[in-house]
């Protein structure tokens, strides 16, 4: 495999459609020979200045997590017409500097090339990838030149928990992934 793609879940609810979207397309991106990893970030403390430094270890070793990836991948429901503040959370870390007082620093995600994804209702997530799209651009992310996938929740998952793709939205999936996998080179 010879790139390496970091999925970032954001939301931390348990069997979450937007969850098992990030599994879906780990299992998409590993069928196209790229390595792919979904990030684990619970245990990330809420951004403060106060605490900010001396740099906790879980934050180190994100950071090192993210730095390795050759590309982000961001899996995001929508809430209120946007995204988590469990997300918002960990972008805010990543564009830190990691040496106090050192505003010059190139963050880890400075130029790291990254896609957006969402399932929801009615809207596909579409707010809230175009509200991550701003964001990601905006914290010196290199944004796939695209809408990012949206896909809509399923009737039938709503009374079963399972986001079982129909095939165009599979379809969907598989096309979006091959456009990233180009994008990333």
């Amino acid at each position: 495999m010879s790139k390496k793609v970091l999925v970032i879940n954001g939301s931390d609810r348990e069997g979450s459609f937007n969850g098992q979207l990030a599994g879906q397309l780990v299992s998409e991106l590993e069928r196209n020979d790229v390595a792919a990893e979904i990030l684990d970030y619970a245990e990330l403390p809420l951004l403060s200045q106060n605490t900010e430094f001396p740099t906790q270890q879980i934050i180190s070793d994100i950071r090192a997590q993210v730095k390795a990836a050759d590309a982000l991948l961001i899996v995001s429901p929508e809430y209120n017409g946007s995204y988590t503040a469990r997300l918002k959370n960990l972008i805010d870390w990543l564009s830190r500097p990691t040496e106090q007082g050192n505003n010059e620093e190139i963050t880890v995600i400075n130029s790291k090339p990254v896609a957006i994804a969402s399932v929801a209702n009615s809207t596909y997530g579409k707010f809230v990838r175009q509200n991550l799209n701003t964001l990601v651009a905006y914290t010196r992310m290199k944004p796939m030149d695209h809408e990012g996938l949206g896909i809509k929740i399923p009737g039938s998952a709503w009374g079963t928990g399972q986001l079982e793709l129909e095939p165009e939205q599979q379809e969907k999936v598989e096309s979006f992934v091959k456009e990233f996998i180009t994008f990333i080179g």
